[in-house]
């Protein structure tokens, strides 16, 4: 989700995640609270009216999602609005140029998840390889909050015959791990996660030296419970360089294309990266009429050098279903990496064109396992700035 270096809401030059066609559920006649969005007044004062004057299409949100808190869970409400309650921290999660591409819709004690394509990027993910792993973090969140609150989960991976239609859970009363049975995972979900999930950044700072403890790494390794699912660590100072390069590479055949800084421009404009008006605007001016690949590659080249870890989530399958089981596992490392104080910064800008993806394979190895993410890990000083979040209220639909 990533973040190619864009995730969370990646910047334009440190700042961008996106299955088959299919009609999304925002075809669907919107509830009265959805048919408008949030404005900037109503977030300076924390309120969750939403504005008709804005468009759902364009709109990135506030930084009030960010405050949900636990207490106002619904212990004694319907499944509906414990439900409706567990979106909250689903829209926390990270997604590439903070494209936030999710729309949810619940009935009862079932949470269907869908792609929202309006918000997928054409030309940075043509394949929508990000939009899945985004959709998979999400999830993630969604199942997280469901274990803290003492609802058993069943997941289903895209069911129906809409391919926009990424998951199904099923809720139900008690313990998750004795109800839930198509999760491996369960079991790796526990209160730290939970709590943590308002807390985690993506942190695009250069790293410092001191690698991950072992002890640290074995705990991060452990988060990855999918049988068909693999995390890989990257340590090796001469395979470092070498991803170094094709991250470099990846930066300057992106940047030369005017599409795509075009397509990244209109994310800045609107603000996805947390910028001031003034600030979005010019960065969007900026973005769509100059090539800053060369200053970008060298830029990204330098923070991958010098960071002491890179892990890649690998797949036995490219499929939708293993793209969204990556993102799942992403959000749960960088989960357990905030609590352990470990910073993650997602860099995939190379898996985004076909020939460098195939270069990574190689250099990996095990060709068998398809690589669908790849983020550094580290320490760094200072505390990230959140990204706007659309509410709950904002991506339910009917």
């Amino acid at each position: 989700m990533g973040d190619s270096n864009r995730a969370d809401g990646g910047g334009p030059t440190d700042r961008t995640a996106r299955e088959q066609p299919g009609e999304p559920p925002e075809s669907r006649k919107p509830t009265a609270g959805q048919r408008g969005r949030e404005t900037g007044v109503a977030e300076r004062l924390g309120l969750d009216a939403l504005s008709p004057l804005s468009r759902r299409r364009r709109w990135v949100g506030g930084k009030h999602p960010w405050r949900v808190s636990a207490s106002l869970f619904p212990g004694e409400g319907t499944p509906t609005e414990q439900a409706q309650f567990l979106v909250r921290y689903a829209v926390l999660a990270p997604s590439s140029h903070n494209t936030q591409p999710w729309l949810f819709n619940v009935t009862g004690d079932e949470i269907r998840l869908f792609a929202d394509l309006e918000r997928w990027l054409t030309v940075a993910d043509p394949d929508k390889r990000e939009l899945y792993v985004s959709l998979g973090a999400a999830l993630e969140n969604l199942l997280v909050a469901a274990d803290h609150f003492g609802l058993g989960y069943e997941v289903e991976y895209l069911p129906g015959s809409d391919s926009a239609h990424a998951s199904t859970v099923r809720l139900s009363a008690g313990d998750s791990q004795a109800s839930e049975t198509s999760d491996e995972a369960s079991d790796r979900r526990d209160s730290r996660l939970f709590e943590t999930i308002p807390n985690r950044r993506t942190n695009r700072s250069r790293y410092q030296e001191r690698p991950v403890p072992r002890e640290d790494l074995r705990v991060l390794q452990e988060a990855c419970a999918e049988a068909d699912v693999r995390l890989q660590f990257v340590a090796d100072p001469a395979k470092v360089d070498a991803l170094a390069d094709l991250s470099s590479r990846a930066d300057r055949r992106q940047f030369a294309d005017p599409n795509y800084r075009r397509e990244l421009g209109r994310w800045i404009g609107r603000g996805a990266f947390g910028d001031s008006w003034l600030e979005a605007k010019l960065g969007k001016y900026l973005m769509t009429y100059l090539n800053v690949g060369g200053q970008q590659a060298r830029k990204d080249a330098g923070l991958m050098r010098a960071t002491p870890l890179v892990a890649v989530i690998r797949t036995q399958s490219d499929g939708r279903r293993g793209q969204i089981r990556a993102g799942q596992v992403f959000q749960r490392v960088s989960l357990r990496a905030t609590v352990l104080g470990v910073q993650t910064h997602p860099m995939s800008a190379m898996l985004e064109i076909p020939s460098l993806r195939r270069e990574l394979t190689g250099l990996l190895g095990q060709p068998e396992w398809t690589p669908q993410h790849l983020f550094r890990l580290g320490y760094a000083g200072g505390v990230s700035e959140v990204s706007p979040r659309r509410p709950a209220e904002a991506v339910l639909v009917d």
